[in-house]
């Protein structure tokens, strides 16, 4: 089983995520039962209704768990600071001028949108391992383009 890196703040997403639908599952149980009570199951859409939405939060919670025991806390790891790591914001600086600013995570964390990129992406991978002012080429889909790594930052 392949680690699965995560924030703190992601970790305890995943883990409010998880109590809620155990909290459900019991809801569900209880539906499912008063729903038997009723009688003849072969159209009782009650029942049916309630046994599909127990299997789906069943297979969430599975997911969950299995992600939350493999889970490695990025927070804690040990890493080179002076290199473009896991848990890193880093500011990269185009040929034209123009600048992004991302933060390497790991896929659970990842959110484009906020600037999150996970450390499997085209962009993460190019970025992983290059110094402060250190120049590069990245692969990405629509093509190879020129970065230079502007700045390095971890929190805390």
């Amino acid at each position: 089983m392949d680690t699965v890196y995560i924030t703190r703040e992601g970790y305890e997403k995943l883990r409010d995520e998880l109590d809620a639908l155990r909290k459900l599952k019991a809801e569900l149980s209880a539906e499912i039962g008063e729903a038997a009570s009723q009688g003849d199951l072969s159209e009782n859409a009650a029942y049916t209704y309630s046994k599909e939405k127990q299997t789906q939060t069943l297979m969430r919670i599975g997911e969950l768990e299995q992600r939350l025991r493999r889970a490695e806390l990025i927070d804690d790891l040990k890493v080179n600071k002076s290199e473009a790591r896991i848990g890193a914001t880093v500011t990269l600086k185009c040929k034209d001028g123009t600048e992004s600013v991302y933060t390497l995570s790991g896929a659970t964390d990842s959110d484009p949108a906020q600037g999150k990129i996970s450390v499997n992406s085209p962009m993460a991978r190019g970025v992983l391992g290059k110094k402060a002012g250190e120049t590069f080429k990245i692969a990405l889909p629509k093509g190879e383009k020129e970065f230079t790594l502007a700045k390095i930052v971890y929190s805390a």
